[in-house]
């Protein structure tokens, strides 16, 4: 992850060492800090080996965290926190359960 400067419009860009769902990544990952979601733009580059957030207003000096649904996989479909894509028998449940995850990252 390459943290942007304060004061600037620069894109977080968060990188990785294969090709990832584009379409998970468009929607699975977001940026946010302690009010709440940040407004922007999401790119995806490299042949979806990066994914990239626009901050739709200047970065403000502060904390702030990569927010990301634990459903993003590769194309390989293995997922994080689960080396394959393996079906482990369990029992289907009756509502959608989502998970998220977080790195935090500092803008100076």
């Amino acid at each position: 992850m390459s943290a942007p400067k304060a004061a600037t419009s620069e894109a977080l860009v968060v990188g990785f060492p294969k090709p990832m769902d584009y379409a998970l990544l468009q929607r699975l990952f977001g940026v946010s800090d302690t009010h709440g979601n940040i407004a922007g733009t999401i790119g995806i580059a490299r042949q979806e080996t990066e994914w990239r957030f626009t901050p739709r207003e200047p970065w403000k000096a502060g904390a702030y965290q990569l927010v990301f649904d634990t459903a993003i996989e590769d194309l390989s479909g293995n997922h994080i926190g689960q080396a394959f894509d393996l079906d482990k028998f369990q029992q289907v449940t009756k509502s959608i359960q989502t998970k998220t995850m977080s790195l935090p990252f500092d803008v100076h």
